[in-house]
């Protein structure tokens, strides 16, 4: 069959019916694909209201006025401009519609379209004005970290918003634009897509802890810092303000002392613990984080009295907000020293100093409990013996100091780190010192069959209040 060349059709009434139909639909196509194609026109500098000499002026000490946040004075090696420090998450994220902000006037140079936008929205007093105004989180991060932005006033959140869980569309239009904007960008900063992330609430956790853990260390540094050059000693405050910005893990190991009802506690350990295998190593966020360990070892050996001039440890727990059960510790050697801190009210530490284990737990005779007052006093106890803690209202936290088993297998390089960050490390002589510290149990007239190791000792318990406010020790004996 022979080929047949077609003839080109470009005129005349024929062209116009076949053609016309179509050159109106590439012509729309067209216009859609340039509409969507995000291809900016070239900017043209906006006019501004002020000169560049009349901003220059007005730039003069306004750096000392509304300085960057401590923390941006560390260094960010080969991080994007747009990649914003943790703690600058940790504080944007919890802002609300009725933060109330400030601005540092005309902060932004004339000419560019960042001072046009930063004229505008600048006048906001709340986070939700600035929204309005045209202003978006990655705006917020960007002016915080540069000292153009603060907060002076108005309600935070204690935690952000997770859109993954949280019903977005019960939420106010900040917190919405929050939620999803943060999501996005721990999903950019995890390396995870936006389902990987839904999928994997342990990395978003943990991305969580991180950051709000990096403000404690700041804090901390800040502690130890001042501490160095006042040379005074560790204040409740002091431990307070670094425990308050800690991220505490939802515990699910703690059995024994979670509360009836309850899955998990927020309870932390810092130092040395023993895996399943019997191998003892610091937990990860123990050298991770060093001057919080180091703030709240600082914190006991500041605060000993004349009856414990030297107290070696290896671990302490770190507990916030829950009133544990009636338990035993497992695997202490010898004596524990705890402190409860906060602004709340009850929370009494019930300690059996009689107990020798031969009855079961329900069995303890309530005339051998002891109520402890750790709000305003610290207590030198056995936590292998039965105790609990009263119900409370407010905010709880709780340190104590103990030491594991078979500490002494650690390597050196492991015993130096956590030395550096304040554990008194135990020798054979310092932790005999803490056995002798304490009278055996004198148990309930049934036959134990368990030999206790404390030999020397003439108290079972002993508290005293700490040395900011010292009136002196109160020893008591079993």
């Amino acid at each position: 069959m022979p080929i047949i060349k077609a003839k080109r059709i470009t005129k005349g009434p024929i062209a116009k019916k076949l053609l016309g139909p179509v050159v109106k639909r590439v012509m729309k196509v067209a216009k859609t694909i340039k509409k969507r194609s995000g291809v900016r026109a070239k900017y043209v500098t906006q006019p501004a209201k002020m000169s560049k000499e009349t901003w220059k002026k007005l730039q003069i000490g306004m750096g000392d006025k509304w300085p960057q946040p401590k923390y941006m004075a560390k260094k960010q090696e080969d991080v994007s401009s747009t990649c914003y420090m943790d703690e600058t998450y940790m504080e944007i994220t919890r802002w609300t519609s009725d933060t109330k902000i400030q601005y540092r006037p005309h902060a932004k140079s004339p000419g560019s379209k960042s001072h046009i936008r930063y004229e505008k929205y600048s006048k906001a007093k709340t986070v939700a004005e600035a929204l309005k105004l045209g202003s978006w989180p990655a705006d917020w991060c960007w002016d915080y970290e540069r000292g153009f932005i603060k907060v002076v006033g108005g309600r935070l959140r204690s935690e952000p918003i997770d859109s993954t869980e949280a019903e977005t569309k019960n939420l106010d239009e900040v917190d919405r634009v929050v939620a999803k904007w943060f999501i996005r960008e721990a999903a950019r900063m995890l390396g995870m897509t936006l389902d990987q992330l839904r999928d994997d609430a342990e990395a978003k956790d943990l991305l969580l802890l991180r950051m709000k853990r990096k403000i404690a260390e700041d804090r901390a540094v800040e502690v130890l810092t001042e501490r160095a050059k006042s040379g005074r000693k560790l204040t409740e405050q002091d431990v307070l303000s670094v425990l308050q910005h800690w991220g505490f893990r939802k515990n699910v190991t703690r059995p024994n002392v979670t509360p009836e009802g309850q899955g998990w506690v927020f309870s932390d350990t810092l130092g040395l613990v023993a895996d399943r295998k019997g191998t003892i190593n610091p937990t990860k966020y123990t050298l991770a984080y060093p001057n919080v360990t180091k703030v709240i070892c600082s914190y006991v050996q500041d605060n000993l009295p004349k009856e414990i001039p030297a107290f070696s440890f290896t671990g302490i727990n770190v507990n916030k907000n829950y009133a544990g059960k009636r338990h035993r510790d497992g695997n202490n050697v010898g004596p524990s020293i705890i402190k409860a801190l906060g602004n709340f009210t009850g929370g009494k530490l019930n300690y059996f100093p009689n107990d020798d284990r031969a009855l079961q737990l329900e069995d303890l005779p309530e005339s051998d409990r002891v109520s402890l007052d750790l709000k305003h006093n610290w207590a030198l106890f056995d936590g292998r013996r039965a105790h609990q803690v009263d119900p409370f209202k407010g905010e709880r936290f709780s340190l104590v100091y103990f030491t594991c088993p078979r500490n002494d297998r650690v390597d050196k390089e492991t015993k130096r780190r956590m030395e550096e960050c304040g554990f008194p490390m135990p020798t054979a002589k310092s932790q005999q010192f803490n056995m002798n510290l304490m009278a055996a149990p004198s148990g309930y007239g049934v036959k134990t069959k368990q030999q206790s190791k404390y030999k020397a000792g003439d108290m079972k318990y002993l508290t005293w209040v700490p040395c900011a406010t010292a009136q002196g020790s109160k020893r008591a004996r079993g």
